[in-house]
């Protein structure tokens, strides 16, 4: 989801030493939690300075030997190009096909070089700092920074700068709540609430620093980047809300009412589901300059495929001063009836906030399944994790709360391109035990051998155990392991962020990070890796009468289909199908509340098609000619629908939502 980040006062934070520093090679690309607005009581203030950074830098400002950079017209997808953060990708900002900036942190010190620490051009430690022009403060009290962010860290910290008349007169730290090895979503947005000695004077000066030198954790300093593009400073509105996170699985206090941790679930068995209802929860933040009276939550599900209203719930309401925070809770929970998709809309309302808006809303999905369990997203990309490798076998995993016992027959997971046929393969089962320091992983069972075929790479593979496993309930990881080989190679796909500790890489010989062989080191993005239950003694399964036909599941009315349910097809089918592509059309913004943009790499016949989750077109069009094309959504229902953008060549798939 689209998270805005408040920061609010200069504080120090003082990092504790981990031990799991993680090779990760990757920044997870977007999942469906999706666009976190902010509600404005009153129509938002027009800004009074901004920069998009559409012609570059501006020569006004003053960079650091260790300069931020320019990414500029055909370099705009170009995200860190250091050894650990290659695959990240850039930031997804409203006007990035223009142009943002970045401090590439990792680049700097490795040139690119895995495990060349300090052999770069600027090695570690190291600061970057960009400071504007003079800017003109005089006009008004309080006011507002707000930019899209996108920010990864080991060591480094991220810092706002404020200078009057060439004097440091403030300083005030942005995403004071990503941890080591975690990072922002794509298209994070920051909102900085000025100092108020800063405000009213007519010559000021903002610094962006990325501090890469106080902070040491193992040694290391820095790593790895921050992007930044679109700043805005405005007047700030009496009455301004912040929806900072959404969840449907009680991740910050329902989890103490359950066994479990509280974890979302993308695709969820209807007996695990039955066991642990959905629990609702909204944080909130009140970044406006007056109180907020009667906040609320809301949260309403709807049948997926048929667009109807099946639950709703909301929480207590409450007060937050200025600059408070609080974490709010629906009353009721929701457990669904059938196996289905199911979209979650959470929103929030205050007594000083308008009836309208609350039609800016947070959006999640998941689908309750026969037999499928996963947290992945399903779009499948260029983010992964190499898991045969020359220097050693190592081994990649999910935890799941298992709430009911049921019988475990197979793991799919879902192999990157490169992946080589004839390269093995196995999965394995572990108990976690979560009483030890660190946590330990109790190897229950392992398939036997799967030798990856010609069709494999870029899709699902299923490999079965040999015995059908019952799992009672407590915390399991899935993993998918294989061994050292200096030409067979293999790769996961991973989509979506992970909770901290929840999914995992074994390095078995790979020397990933300080720890000794063996050690499971903690990733922040969700491997596509899943459990499928269903022993012996189920019911026997219905006829196969679901099809998956262009990211679409029909029911051809023969039972001759390859999926036995709607669920299940829809697990396979619409949410695998929808992959990041990587051509460079770009279709923003995602959300849309109207318009939606299209922009294309080259000036020739696009084919563009639109369907609702039923498989129905909504819309078609050829665009030739042009670089850039525009939907208005405005007669159509607000929902989630697939675009399909092809050149006769290349097919572009996505997501969008109207909302």
């Amino acid at each position: 989801m689209k998270k805005i980040y408040l920061s609010i006062c200069a504080l120090f934070v003082v990092f504790t030493s981990f031990a799991q520093i993680t090779n990760l090679e990757l920044i997870p690309s977007k999942g469906e939690k999706l666009s976190s607005d902010v509600f404005i009581s009153n129509s938002k203030a027009n800004p009074f300075w901004d920069e998009d950074f559409a012609n570059g830098i501006p020569s006004t400002w003053t960079n650091s030997m260790a300069p931020w950079v320019y990414r500029g017209i055909g370099q705009t997808g170009i995200g860190s190009q250091g050894a650990y953060g290659t695959n990240s990708g850039a930031i997804s900002s409203a006007t990035q096909t223009n142009g943002f900036i970045i401090f590439d942190s990792d680049y700097y010190d490795n040139g690119g070089t895995a495990g060349a620490f300090g052999t770069g051009m600027y090695p570690c430690p190291h600061n970057g700092m960009l400071r504007t022009e003079n800017i003109d403060f005089s006009a008004y009290s309080d006011i507002t920074l707000q930019f899209h962010s996108y920010f990864r860290t080991f060591a480094g910290q991220a810092w706002v700068y404020f200078y009057v008349n060439g004097a440091l007169s403030g300083q005030v730290q942005v995403h004071t709540d990503i941890d080591v090895n975690e990072s922002t979503a794509t298209d994070a947005i920051a909102l900085v609430r000025v100092p108020s000695n800063v405000c009213g004077n007519n010559n000021v000066q903002m610094e962006f620093v990325f501090e890469g030198t106080t902070n040491a954790l193992n040694g290391f300093n820095g790593y790895y980047f921050w992007m930044i593009d679109d700043l805005e400073l405005m007047e700030t509105p009496d009455y301004l809300m912040d929806i900072i996170d959404v969840n449907h699985g009680g991740w910050n206090i329902g989890y103490a009412s359950t066994t479990g941790f509280g974890m979302d679930y993308t695709f969820k068995p209807i007996k695990q589901s039955n066991a642990n209802p959905y629990m609702f929860e909204l944080q909130a933040a009140n970044v406006g300059a007056q109180s907020l009276y009667g906040i609320q939550m809301h949260i309403e599900v709807l049948d997926g495929i048929m667009g109807t209203q099946v639950f709703s719930s909301s929480s207590d309401t409450t007060t937050l001063v200025v600059l408070d925070t609080a974490i709010y809770m629906a009353n009721q929970n929701f457990t669904p009836a059938t196996p289905g998709v199911y979209d979650m809309r959470f929103w929030a309302s205050s007594d000083q906030l308008p009836s309208s808006a609350t039609s800016d809303t947070s959006y999640m999905q998941a689908i309750i399944t026969d037999t499928v369990y996963g947290r992945d997203y399903g779009n499948g990309g260029s983010s992964g994790w190499r898991v045969a490798r020359d220097c050693g076998g190592l081994q990649l995993g999910n935890i799941f709360d298992i709430y009911a016992t049921d019988t475990l027959t197979s793991v799919s997971a879902y192999l990157q391109d490169y992946s080589v046929p004839g390269t093995n393969m196995y999965g394995v089962i572990y108990e976690v035990d979560t009483t030890t320091s660190p946590w330990g992983f109790i190897m229950w069972d392992q398939t036997s051998d799967y030798t990856i075929q010609q069709q494999d790479p870029d899709s699902w593979v299923t490999i079965m155990f040999d015995d059908p496993i019952e799992l009672y309930p407590g915390p399991w990881m899935i993993a998918i392991g294989s061994y050292a080989h200096p030409l067979d190679t293999f790769g996961i796909s991973t989509s979506g962020n992970a909770e901290v500790g929840m999914s995992r890489i074994q390095d078995n010989g790979c020397n990933l990070g300080s720890q000794s062989f063996g050690y499971w080191y903690w990733v922040s993005s969700t491997p596509m890796i899943r459990m499928n239950f269903g022993g012996s003694t189920s019911p026997p399964p219905p006829p196969a009468s679901w099809d998956c036909i262009n990211n679409t599941c029909i029911d051809p009315g023969t039972g001759n289909g390859q999926y036995n349910s709607l669920a299940q097809c829809m697990a396979v089918c619409v949410n695998t199908g929808i992959e990041e592509s990587n051509s460079t059309i770009n279709i923003y913004p995602n959300p849309t509340k109207g318009n939606l943009n299209l922009t294309f790499p080259e000036s020739k016949e696009y084919t563009i098609d639109i369907k609702n989750l039923l498989g129905e077109k909504i819309y078609s069009n050829k665009v030739s000619g042009s670089l850039q094309h525009t939907i208005n959504f405005s007669n159509y229902n607000k929902g989630i629908y697939l675009i399909t953008v092809s050149d006769g060549e290349t097919v572009h798939t996505d997501k969008i939502i109207f909302k």
